[in-house]
């Protein structure tokens, strides 16, 4: 595996911490709890977490932690480049882990880790890497360990929440990433996600929904061109035309003309 440690830290037991709603684009998160008890917020979604909890933030998914004040939070947290890997753990898993008996070993692992990092040692950089790996391949163990506690999300009911999002939404300039931060989703999620369902990505439906509704105007009504573009969100006609013909194979007008001619209003 292609791991890199970016940084390793604690908390301890602090019984006013928490860190507010963020995200980190270009790296995931593994956090340990080693004592106390809090609560986090991952994707949307709230956990109870408490000692021997092993936590999991892939790139690109909003999160943020809340101490007990009775029972303060105690942790390790840590940031991980895995450039090989698109995510630590797949996206309808659970991303909290119970170590339950595995606790001692998950500890040692991030105890080693922190010495490692804080020492700096003769090829230190060698034994992070390879702790990391070691650590990552029981982020694996667990996850299968702890299906029957996992809450797996329904993706096609997310798929259709989207769905539903581009219909209402279809004629503003949105990005995947607009999407994406939407649902407090990583972009690459919400594109799976969509096209597992769909067979289509989010854009390309908000652009057929759009050609869609150019297509039903241009044979309804004798506005022209450019006021259709105007209606459909395109400032400029010309760039709606060309996506109008590379899309059905022909210009607004000529779909128009083609389209009266063989049509009977009554």
């Amino acid at each position: 595996m292609n791991l890199t440690l970016q940084y390793i830290g604690k908390v301890l037991e602090q019984p006013d911490w928490n860190f507010p709603t963020h995200r980190h684009q270009h790296f995931s998160e593994l956090i340990f709890v080693t004592k106390g008890e809090g609560v986090v917020t991952i994707a949307g979604e709230r956990y109870a977490v408490q000692e021997g909890d092993l936590l999991v933030y892939n790139k690109g998914v909003i999160h943020e932690e809340y101490s007990s004040q009775n029972n303060p939070l105690a942790l390790y947290y840590s940031g991980i480049l895995h450039p090989d890997m698109e995510m630590l753990i797949p996206f309808e898993c659970c991303p909290v882990m119970k170590t339950k008996e595995h606790k001692n070993t998950i500890q040692s692992l991030f105890d080693l880790l922190f010495e490692e990092a804080q020492h700096k040692r003769d090829q230190y950089q060698q034994a992070t890497q390879q702790l990391l790996t070691v650590l990552v391949v029981w982020v694996h163990r667990l996850n299968k360990e702890n299906t029957t506690l996992n809450k797996v999300r329904n993706a096609e009911s997310l798929a259709i929440g989207i769905k539903e999002y581009l219909d209402i939404h279809y004629l503003r300039h949105l990005t995947l990433q607009d999407i994406a931060t939407e649902f407090h989703l990583n972009p690459y999620y919400i594109s799976h996600v969509f096209h597992r369902k769909y067979n289509d990505s989010p854009i390309n439906y908000i652009l057929n929904r759009r050609m869609a509704d150019a297509r039903q105007m241009l044979v309804s009504t004798k506005l022209k061109i450019s006021v259709i573009a105007h209606l459909l969100g395109y400032e400029n006609a010309n760039y709606f035309t060309i996506l109008f013909k590379r899309l059905m194979t022909e210009s607004p007008s000529q779909y128009r003309k083609r389209e009266l001619r063989e049509r009977i209003n009554l």
